[in-house]
């Protein structure tokens, strides 16, 4: 226990400013987690909706998007028109689980309850991590690797907030960690890899990883507890889907095309021809945010740059038999489609759903620089002193 500790140590230490710092309210979606939150507590939706797009807390949000605007000041954030808050309300309708738990603490936590339950998830995050990465590492290996993901500006950024990204990545992490131990250690963890994905489709969009890196491994191995993962993973997202509500991809992309505006156009004529134009636009973006942040950038382009070293490592374990890291190589490919389902620039919001397989890149750049090192080390000569008994 004492290596996981040692990972919930650093993510607490981490995040101990968020704790006890005022609530940072950055974005519109907190808003709406927020009046969720306030429903659950028996409030009427559509009021409280209307009401926390009113309230103090959305000041905060207008005075950093009119600060953001700099061609024209003038112009008014979309989310002031109660227009936009009803037209917009349709692209979170089954996020329901962080509000929920949100309003379970509410009457001790008050206002902060938002932001309470996602930094439980980043904490949550660093031990998920930890035992993901222990599937096939070293102790010391996946501590550091653990530490060093859960303080990636990214997750860090999205984590300190009244969000649900935590959330969905701890669950995206326990997924893929439940489909290799029922590989590893029987059937009995397909109840849990259905659990977490019951949960993950009432909590964010991440679910498309887990279940691309499933579809693949099932293409690739053709073996009975693949189909098995497949199908009851996709069983259990179907309930909040049919239930709760999907907005189509269509719908979302020509939301973000709009500048989330509600769209004139939302046809497959106006997202194809915008498509290309966005992609090269979060792309660029993508490229740039090291760029941006200050004494942290040497490290994050350092890690970038290691990151794509152990993805090759990774891409090569493809041939063997271990269906962790070929699970770990398809949680690449799902993440990629997550993030073109998306499909525009978030500030690195969705592409923290590459830590997963990202991490399990990382460890294994830094195990093969081990060996290599001990290795080295064996191959210097004794000096005339060690060689004496």
């Amino acid at each position: 226990m004492a290596p996981a500790l040692i990972v919930l140590l650093i993510a607490t230490a981490a995040s101990l400013h968020a704790w006890l710092e005022p609530v940072r309210w950055s974005d519109p979606d907190s808003l709406y987690y927020q009046a969720k939150t306030l429903s659950f507590r028996g409030e009427d939706e559509d009021r409280a909706l209307h009401r926390a797009f009113r309230s103090p807390i959305a000041n905060e949000i207008l005075a950093a998007e009119r600060a953001a605007i700099r061609a024209d000041p003038k112009v008014e954030p979309a989310f002031t028109d109660p227009a936009w808050v009803d037209y917009s309300t349709r692209f979170f309708e089954r996020r329901v689980f962080v509000s929920l738990a949100a309003a379970a603490i509410y009457p001790v936590t008050g206002l902060r309850s938002v932001l309470t339950v996602s930094l439980i998830g980043y904490l949550l995050l660093s031990l998920g991590l930890y035992a993901l990465l222990r599937q096939r590492f070293a102790p010391a290996t996946s501590v550091v690797v653990a530490s060093v993901c859960v303080l990636a500006p990214p997750v860090r950024d999205a984590s300190f907030v009244p969000m649900t990204d935590s959330w969905g990545l701890l669950l995206e992490t326990c997924a893929l960690l439940a489909a290799v131990l029922t590989f590893d250690r029987g059937m009995r963890w397909l109840a849990a890899w259905i659990a977490v994905l019951v949960v993950l489709s009432v909590t964010r969009d991440n679910s498309v990883v887990p279940l691309v890196a499933v579809v693949c491994l099932c293409i690739h191995q053709r073996d009975r507890r693949s189909a098995l993962l497949l199908g009851s993973g996709i069983a259990a997202i179907l309930p909040a889907v049919l239930s709760l509500g999907n907005t189509s991809i269509r719908e979302n992309l020509a939301f973000a095309f709009s500048s989330f505006s509600p769209p004139t156009d939302d046809s497959w004529t106006y997202v194809l021809h915008y498509y290309p134009i966005n992609i090269r636009r979060l792309i660029e973006a993508d490229l740039d945010y090291g760029t941006n942040l200050g004494a942290e950038a040497p490290l994050w382009f350092l890690g970038v740059a290691l990151a794509f070293a152990g993805i090759v490592l990774l891409v090569r374990r493809l041939r063997e038999a271990d269906p962790y890291f070929r699970l770990a190589t398809y949680a690449l490919l799902g993440a990629a489609i997550y993030v073109g389902l998306f499909g525009r620039d978030s500030g690195f919001r969705q592409e923290i759903a590459f830590i997963p397989p990202v991490a399990v890149a990382l460890a294994m750049v830094g195990e093969a620089g081990w060996r290599r090192f001990r290795a080295g080390d064996d191959a210097i000569p004794m000096t005339r002193s060690e060689q004496l008994p």
